[in-house]
């Protein structure tokens, strides 16, 4: 089991309780589909630990596999630019199965973005290198496929199934 190597910051994006003492991270890719049932399961312990859980979402696009799972990521980090970066996220996994560029336009213009600024940051890559650092992060902690979840630092290592990572989730809660 590797801890995590890059430690959370005020850089990363953040959903639940703010003052949580336990935070759940994914590294995930939004184009595959074990990162979206990932996506469910990191949903799902939201809903149960609302005041005992924060959660934060790290990119791990793996291009050999999901070849729109990279500007799905600097997509998500455009919206996050214009404060909407779980809109963004939310739409991307709930249409994992059909990312392109043009859909990534329209959900940018479904969630109400500047759709100029948008175009600009996403054309010029302007947020590229905080995915590959994501990347290199998550590598330099034993990431290898996704999703990886980590709890407080610490790596889950079971299988991808609920109730498994619910347990590990719940040893850092009590």
């Amino acid at each position: 089991m590797s801890d995590l190597y890059v430690q959370i910051s005020e850089d990363d994006y953040f959903l639940g309780n703010p003052e949580a003492k336990t935070t759940l991270l994914e590294y995930g890719d939004y184009e595959c589909p074990y990162s979206r049932l990932g996506y469910r399961f990191s949903q799902m312990l939201l809903k149960e630990y609302r005041e005992q859980l924060n959660f934060t979402f790290r990119n791990f696009p793996i291009r050999k596999k999901h070849p729109n799972a990279q500007l799905a990521a600097e997509a998500a980090l455009c919206a996050g630019e214009q404060d909407r970066f779980w809109e963004m996220h939310d739409l991307l996994f709930k249409h994992n199965r059909t990312l392109s560029e043009n859909r990534i336009l329209d959900f940018a213009e479904d969630i109400g973005l500047d759709l100029y600024r948008f175009r600009v940051n996403l054309s010029t890559n302007e947020f590229a290198g905080r995915v590959t650092a994501d990347f290199r992060g998550g590598i330099k902690s034993g990431v290898d496929d996704t999703p990886t979840f980590f709890v407080n630092g610490k790596r889950y290592s079971g299988e991808l199934d609920y109730k498994q990572l619910k347990a590990f989730t719940d040893t850092f809660l009590n």
